[in-house]
């Protein structure tokens, strides 16, 4: 029996238009209805999550799993480790790579240029600019490092104690090497005394696959990347096609 299902947010619960479908909502509502615990799992910081997505959730697995919360409080909070933050700072001062920081309340480009601009506006994030040194000190959750797939050995020797994962070509998130959403879903399994066979991922990206990996079953929707789907236990339509509300009903969730 299905006690809880998790959900990524770009490609799986928003569409191509960075919106979600009235299906989707049905089925969340059901879900709910149904005594379904709904979790969204996102690489998305907490204080970044679009209207549609705010107060939907019963909990919330952000920036890909160092935070977890509810409506009672935290129950994981882990940002990068200080040394790995200067490590990533020095690099980007240094002109090896640029990155979108992300910490409990903001999120900002290291500097503004043609590449960094067109990563946020394809994102639909902020394009503005910071001084990226006076993160130094401060509880950095991650970093979406600007590179390209080869590049990312430029993060990991500038941060000996990171990971880095990928949803798109644009960049990738940067985290601790123990972090990912698998990590915050097994915090979420600990919270409500969930078994991992009562739990249900449904993702598109490289970064669900820890998901996969911690739950009973796994969902890839129809527009995932090749890896995700072959992966997945399951897979659905896509995101414009009514994915979610197609999978929870051919699984009698709803």
């Amino acid at each position: 029996m299905i006690k809880a299902a998790f959900f990524d947010v770009d490609g799986t619960l928003l569409n191509s238009s960075h919106k979600m479908l009235e299906s989707t909502k049905q089925a969340l509502a059901q879900l709910q209805a149904n005594g379904i615990r709904t979790v969204l799992a996102t690489g998305r910081g907490s204080f970044e999550l679009p209207p549609c997505i705010k107060g939907r959730f019963d909990s919330y697995i952000c920036f890909n799993g160092q935070l977890c919360f509810d409506n009672e409080g935290d129950y994981r909070d882990c940002p990068i480790d200080p040394q790995d933050v200067d490590g990533i700072i020095d690099a980007v001062e240094a002109g090896v790579f640029d990155v979108y920081a992300l910490t409990r309340t903001e999120s900002f480009l290291s500097r503004a240029n043609v590449r960094t601009e067109d990563f946020a506006t394809k994102l639909g994030l902020s394009t503005k600019a910071n001084n990226i040194s006076r993160l130094k000190g401060t509880a950095v959750y991650q970093f979406c490092a600007i590179v390209d797939t080869p590049e990312e050995h430029l993060v990991r020797e500038a941060a000996t104690h990171v990971r880095t994962t990928r949803w798109t070509p644009l960049f990738c998130d940067v985290i601790p090497e123990e972090g990912g959403k698998g990590t915050g879903i097994v915090a979420t399994f600990e919270r409500y005394s969930i078994a991992p066979e009562e739990a249900i991922a449904f993702g598109d990206g490289e970064n669900d696959l820890t998901m996969f990996d911690e739950c009973g079953c796994s969902v890839a929707m129809g527009n995932a990347w090749d890896l995700v789907r072959e992966r997945a236990d399951y897979v659905t339509d896509d995101m414009d096609s009514d994915g979610i509300w197609n999978a929870c009903k051919h699984f009698g969730l709803i």
